[in-house]
């Protein structure tokens, strides 16, 4: 034969199974990881420990036929990442992807996804990836290509480690 337990006196069946739903939801709330803010820079630096992890940074972006790299002045001699871009992208993120220039660019932007390191992405082979979840806050710095000098010049004024990012 089958037995029910019965709740306390003290905490009738009601305030148990609000209480507990509760419980349940902070526990599911908290399994979530938060990304880890983090410049880009720090991230290259410290690549052992983003690895794998979900982060969240400001960068440049230059972009054009078969090429696309993130990339910030101030680091440089840490290499740059290529950028994966999933097709099935949010909404937003989309709608903000697309203030950015037709077929190449440069652009800074805030971006949350997948830090990944010590592999050979993209057909360039960088060292570094991420693969974006969340694409935001979108500033273009120059449409199309222009002379390696030009875009040195916009670069060094607008981009990440600029002296005046946008």
């Amino acid at each position: 034969m089958l037995t029910t337990f019965k709740m306390s006196k003290w905490f009738p069946e009601p305030v148990m199974r609000i209480s507990l739903t509760i419980v349940l939801f902070m526990l599911a709330g908290s399994a979530y990881a938060q990304p880890s803010v983090v410049t880009f820079c720090d991230l290259l630096r410290h690549a052992d420990k983003y690895n794998g992890k979900e982060v969240s940074l400001r960068a440049t972006y230059r972009y054009g036929f078969e090429w696309q790299e993130l990339f910030c002045l101030d680091c440089m001699d840490k290499g740059k990442a290529w950028l994966d871009i999933p097709s099935d992208l949010n909404d937003a993120s989309a709608r903000s992807l697309r203030k950015a220039p037709k077929g190449a660019g440069i652009v800074n932007l805030t971006l949350q996804g997948i830090f990944v390191s010590g592999g050979h992405f993209g057909h360039m082979g960088y060292q570094y990836k991420i693969v974006a979840h969340e694409i935001r806050d979108v500033a273009i710095l120059q449409k199309g290509m222009k002379s390696l000098s030009e875009e040195e010049k916009i670069e060094k004024r607008w981009a990440c480690g600029g002296s005046n990012p946008k």
